[in-house]
């Protein structure tokens, strides 16, 4: 069976640190994250918002996704429990990202399960040049904005959008919504930021 500890975050962060030859105070010095913070994360007695792991992945010189590779792959099929799957909570804390997508896969196909709290909000940047998002709602109601085009979408619908610029998401249903979020590239011109 595949090594779970390869698939968690904190695992990650350990080897993606150790690999670069860092302290935990060089880490810290670099990112602005606390000493304390960063070896809660890497023991996983934290879960990080997004831009602390960001924060983090830019003073490794790391792109964002390369915390949910997996160093090997000794399978080619496991099973994962929902405690071992990774996930990030929005900086408002009313959003978590589950990460559902394979690690060989990051680089051309992420996927998620998105939970927002009402009122949540989930901005992103601009996933880079010929990249995509599908999103399907499975409960609630949200609204996407991105550029000059505004979605609200119910339970079952599916908004599909090209994602080279800053897009938002936000709950606007007085209930938690959930949301199957697909990112890709177009497999020739494209690759994720």
């Amino acid at each position: 069976m595949a090594d779970k500890q390869a698939l968690q975050l904190g695992n990650r962060l350990s080897l993606l640190r150790k690999r670069k030859n860092m302290t935990l105070d060089e880490l810290s010095a670099k990112s602005g994250v606390s000493k304390s913070i960063l070896s809660q994360i890497e023991r996983d007695l934290s879960n990080p918002t997004v831009t602390t792991v960001s924060r983090i992945a830019e003073a490794l010189d790391e792109k964002l996704s390369d915390f949910f590779l997996k160093i090997e792959v000794e399978e080619t099929s496991s099973i994962e429990s929902s405690k071992e799957t990774p996930s990030i909570t929005s900086k408002d804390g009313l959003c978590e990202l589950h990460i559902l997508g394979a690690g060989e896969t990051v680089n051309w196909l992420q996927w998620y399960i998105l939970e927002m709290k009402p009122k949540g909000v989930l901005d992103s940047r601009s996933h880079g040049p010929k990249t995509f998002e599908n999103l399907t709602v499975i409960d609630g109601q949200i609204e996407v904005v991105c550029g000059e085009t505004k979605e609200k979408l119910s339970k079952g619908d599916t908004f599909r959008f090209q994602s080279n610029r800053e897009h938002t998401l936000k709950n606007t249903s007085k209930q938690k919504a959930q949301v199957l979020m697909i990112n890709y590239i177009d497999p020739v011109n494209g690759s994720f930021n």
